[in-house]
């Protein structure tokens, strides 16, 4: 019963492998979802994606459709522009934190490329130097990887699982905190001498423009409507307040039908059912049992981490986790949190390579901070797990 251990952990260093020599991600899953499936379940295979052509994967395609391009009209309109001014307003330490935290509710490929564009004006009058610029950039673009139901890991896992939205939150608010903790003690520690400057020539009003978010918060997870009828009603709501052009909404449209990016959500649920049918998770739940905190912790931290997609460590890890889940439901919490970790240390983590290069910073020197952040994160999430799970 080994052999499936075995051809899993094969496919999965298969897509390590092709992902460094810069293959498509979809492709590479693609791969190792032959790899690991036809030795084991033959023609077998069909059955696998008849079986998962079903509202689960509509669900989650259109709702990462819709997710992206609610992101591209919301930075091709004014109110981008319109928030970071506002936040300048505040102090110029809350928008250099605050601005690609808030751009980070909209994920989008390598998205902290567009929050870098947004705040290098902030950053250089403060004087930072360009490997704190990537790390206050790169770090609070991520804080909600771990609870925002736009993000791909979010709505994979909820998909792979079966758990809401609203429960996967209760599950990981303590990684969101402890990230964002750990990310304002570094970056205080590296700012302390630097003028907090204010932009007295705007106001307050472009925080008006964080209404789709709130409105998608509530839609979503007070609500509990479904995801991509929520997300339908927000981007309907945002043509009409910000009469967007149709020029800018097709472009959106066209952006988000990605077929790289469809075809990954398609093959990573497809890879689910395969190892479902395997039985995969049982076996590894009698293998790992005693080490059930180890394995969940460490497998999707190395993972993503090879990887540098934050959604793999879901996609690849969590179906063979499933069973450790279903024993002990912390577990998804720790899952999340090695995810995150090996996420924000990933050397192929498009949204850092993207950063520094765009900050023009070597990456060896903006693990200076990334490292310590992310033990920080650690050790304040596991705090807050003995304490509140």
């Amino acid at each position: 019963m080994l052999i499936q251990v075995y051809l899993f952990i094969v496919s999965v260093l298969v897509v390590v492998v092709l992902v460094l020599k810069r293959i498509s991600v979809a492709l590479a899953i693609l791969v190792s979802l032959l790899l690991y499936s036809i030795p084991l379940l033959g023609f077998g295979v069909v059955d696998v994606v008849l079986e998962s052509l079903n509202y689960t994967m509509f669900n989650t395609v259109a709702s990462l459709v819709f997710a992206m391009i609610l992101a591209n009209i919301y930075r091709e309109t004014r109110a981008a522009k319109e928030l970071v001014e506002s936040l300048e307003y505040i102090g110029a330490k809350t928008a250099a934190v605050s601005i690609p935290a808030i751009i980070g509710l909209l994920p989008m490929p390598a998205g902290a490329y567009i929050s870098a564009t947004m705040i290098d004006p902030v950053y250089t009058k403060m004087e930072l130097d360009p490997y704190k610029k990537t790390f206050t950039n790169f770090w609070f673009r991520h804080i909600w990887i771990t609870i925002w139901p736009l993000y791909q890991n979010i709505i994979i896992a909820s998909a792979l699982l079966g758990v809401s939205y609203t429960e996967l939150l209760s599950r990981n608010w303590p990684i969101a905190l402890a990230s964002l903790l750990s990310g304002i003690i570094v970056f205080t520690a590296i700012t302390r001498d630097k003028n907090n400057w204010r932009n007295s020539n705007s106001g307050l009003r472009g925080l008006l423009h964080t209404w789709p978010f709130i409105l998608l918060a509530i839609l979503s997870l007070v609500a509990s409507i479904p995801l991509y009828i929520a997300l339908a009603i927000v981007i309907t709501t945002a043509i009409a307040v910000y009469r967007v052009p149709r020029g800018i909404l097709l472009r959106a449209v066209k952006r988000a039908l990605d077929p790289s990016l469809i075809s990954l959500i398609i093959i990573s649920l497809m890879y689910g059912k395969a190892i479902e049918k395997t039985r995969l998770a049982e076996i590894l739940v009698a293998l790992l049992s005693s080490q059930g905190f180890t394995a969940m912790l460490l497998i999707p931290l190395a993972i993503v981490f090879a990887t540098g997609f934050e959604f793999t460590f879901v996609a690849l890890g969590f179906p063979a986790l499933k069973g450790l889940i279903q024993i002990d439901p912390n577990y998804i919490t720790i899952g999340f949190l090695g995810g995150f970790i090996g996420s924000m240390l990933s050397p192929a983590h498009a949204c850092l390579v993207m950063s520094s290069k765009y900050f023009k910073a070597e990456l060896p020197r903006v693990y200076k901070y990334t490292v310590p952040a992310s033990i920080l994160t650690l050790v304040i999430t596991l705090v807050l797990i003995t304490f509140f799970h």
